[in-house]
């Protein structure tokens, strides 16, 4: 999994350089630009200090955003009485 570009943006909304990421966790400013563009690997204890030092919890980071239609799907879905649920979902298991 590629975080890359993720780390990137958050630095960049916290207003933060790469080097003053770095400074916080102790780590060298080129280390973050090697994070930045996937060019090495990352712990996850480094991840933790990055996210704590860009005030993100683990679970945040690792939460993914739901796109226009899968919100629109979620919702439509929970409006439906629990039994066409569950004829939706075979329908859409014969689908795949």
């Amino acid at each position: 999994m590629e975080f890359g570009p993720k780390i990137k943006a958050l630095r960049i909304s916290a207003n933060m350089t790469a080097k003053e990421l770095a400074q916080k966790i102790d780590i060298s400013p080129s280390f973050i630009s090697a994070i930045e563009h996937n060019s090495t690997k990352l712990s996850l204890k480094t991840l933790s200090h990055i996210c704590d030092a860009l005030g993100v919890s683990l679970s945040e980071f690792f939460k993914d955003e739901a796109s226009p239609i899968e919100k629109r799907l979620s919702t439509v879905i929970h409006a439906l009485p629990e039994e066409k649920q569950y004829d939706l979902l075979k329908f859409l298991d014969g689908l795949v």
